[in-house]
């Protein structure tokens, strides 16, 4: 497959950082400060991978509940601030990612200054330069929409066919092969399951791993 890939495509959350977990739990968290009950499970199986604007939005849908103004800046500083001082890099990824021969680059839903502030204390920086950190707020629409993926690809100089996507959500599988790319399903976070493999197998995910350190050979 090397032969075919110009450029490897990563999530974030969940791929490159184990913060699944402790991302939904801050969730859960905030709404249970305004009074709404939406636990942490239920945020990690149906709306991981998604922007926080609408997580928001299918929350207001699905629970009748009003999201007050504000709300979303609360989840981010506190986001924030807790990732600053416990947030890890998923088990084998610091170790692997000099070994990659194709460029590579990040898609992901969560905003940028968040994005550069993980890469900062997670030591993930020298591999992903400002120029090479795409996030879902610079396209109209985000995951599962392919936006993201196309715009990636673009800055990046890549047609999306040469492009390999590794992802850990099912809107983020359904994005990727929107966009016509492969994409391989990890399932090495924490937060990981047989179910969430099952998931991703049934979104479209061409291939299933869950040790980050494979992922060379699998190329």
């Amino acid at each position: 497959m090397s032969s075919n890939i110009e450029l490897i495509i990563f999530d974030f959350d969940g791929v490159l950082v184990d913060s699944e977990t402790m991302g939904c739990q801050i969730w859960s968290d905030v709404f249970a400060r305004h009074g709404m009950n939406v636990p942490a499970s239920v945020v990690m199986e149906k709306y991981t991978g998604k922007t926080g604007t609408l997580i928001c939005s299918l929350v207001e849908q699905e629970y009748g509940y009003h999201i007050p103004e504000g709300f979303l800046d609360e989840v981010n500083e506190t986001t924030e601030s807790v990732m600053a001082k416990e947030l890890q890099t998923v088990p084998g990824v610091l170790e692997t990612m000099p070994l990659f021969s194709v460029p590579v680059c990040i898609a992901s839903g969560s905003r940028p200054k968040r994005l550069n502030m993980c890469l900062d204390v997670t030591g993930l920086r020298p591999f992903f330069p400002e120029n090479t950190v795409f996030s879902s707020h610079f396209v109209k629409n985000g995951k599962p929409a392919p936006d993201l993926f196309f715009y990636a690809a673009e800055k990046m100089g890549v047609v999306p066919e040469k492009c390999l996507v590794i992802e850990d959500s099912s809107s983020g599988i359904i994005g990727a092969k929107a966009a016509g790319m492969k994409v391989f399903g990890f399932l090495g976070g924490s937060h990981c399951t047989p179910a969430r493999g099952v998931q991703l197998k049934e979104s479209g995910a061409d291939l299933l791993f869950d040790d980050f350190t494979k992922l060379p050979e699998l190329l």
